[in-house]
């Protein structure tokens, strides 16, 4: 399967440049494990209304020929949450919707199955483990279906403290959302390039006719910020800077978004946000068909 269930996050991870309610990610967080750092929500069930969505789709299912055996999932699959850690690469998916597609294949391609207090799970050849829990698909990295079993059926467990911040960031209305905890060695590295270690990183995205795009760093003071928030001016292209980076946008996307991206401060976050047009969103994905 879990060609199948990759293929379902490669689908995700392409909608990153589209807007789930971010209480749906907050309930969801209980099956991340104590160091999860990153996580990734999509609201298909908002984001499939949109045109743009289905462009999303269509190129996707193009691409991914697992897609394809699984028939409508952009119809089926509601909600996408991945959450994991990077270092590790352990992680935790859960499918929500019409998902009985999802879970036959699992089985069909089962090499074992396995069970941990009342719940029964699969294990598939790649060594992940799928089971069904509250009407809702699981997968999980080898070894760690019975945490997230133990995890789950906690019912005063809400997940790590700082992925909890991080969805609760996201914009009104985004259908894709998440973000990550950089470990030390990252920070460092963003330090360097940027001016100040950030706490996360987070990102949202909401679609309607245009894209919105909201980038943001947390800080650990306003002076932080404000240093990050410069850097970022000049690396854009804003006011007082050479507009290299403003130019290559301009040049890949169109002129609309690189005249719409704003850079600005709020305390300690440093955000960058910008819109694309439908036009811009078509010639994006024109030329992601030629490279993936």
């Amino acid at each position: 399967m879990v060609r199948t269930v990759r293929a379902l996050i490669a689908f995700a991870l392409l909608l990153v440049s589209i807007p789930a309610q971010a209480g749906r990610g907050t309930a969801r967080l209980k099956y991340a494990a104590d160091d999860a750092n990153v996580v990734v929500v999509v609201d298909v069930a908002r984001a499939r209304r949109s045109p743009i969505f289905k462009k999303m789709y269509e190129l996707a299912r193009s691409k991914i020929g697992e897609l394809e055996t699984l028939g409508d999932v952009d119809k089926s699959v509601d909600t996408i949450f991945i959450a994991g850690n990077s270092e590790t690469t352990s992680a935790v998916f859960v499918l929500e919707g019409r998902v009985d597609k999802v879970l036959a294949e699992a089985k069909r391609q089962a090499t074992k199955e396995d069970k941990h207090g009342n719940v029964t799970f699969w294990i598939v050849a790649d060594g992940e483990e799928v089971a069904m829990i509250d009407k809702k698909l699981v997968v999980a990295s080898t070894g760690e279906m019975a945490n997230v079993i133990d995890r789950i059926a906690d019912k005063k467990r809400k997940g790590p403290a700082g992925l909890r911040t991080i969805v609760g960031s996201a914009a009104p209305n985004s259908s894709v959302f998440g973000g990550v905890i950089p470990d030390s060695a990252t920070r460092k590295d963003m330090a360097n390039e940027l001016g100040a270690e950030p706490q996360w990183v987070a990102f949202s995205c909401g679609v309607a006719q245009k894209i919105t795009l909201e980038g943001k760093l947390k800080l650990a003071d306003d002076a932080s910020a404000e240093k990050v928030t410069k850097s970022f001016s000049e690396k854009l292209g804003l006011p007082g800077s050479d507009g290299t980076m403003r130019s290559k946008l301009e040049g890949f996307v169109g002129k609309e978004f690189s005249d719409s991206i704003v850079v600005d401060q709020d305390h300690t976050l440093s955000r960058v946000t910008a819109t694309m047009t439908g036009e811009e969103i078509d010639r994006v994905l024109t030329l992601a068909k030629m490279f993936m």
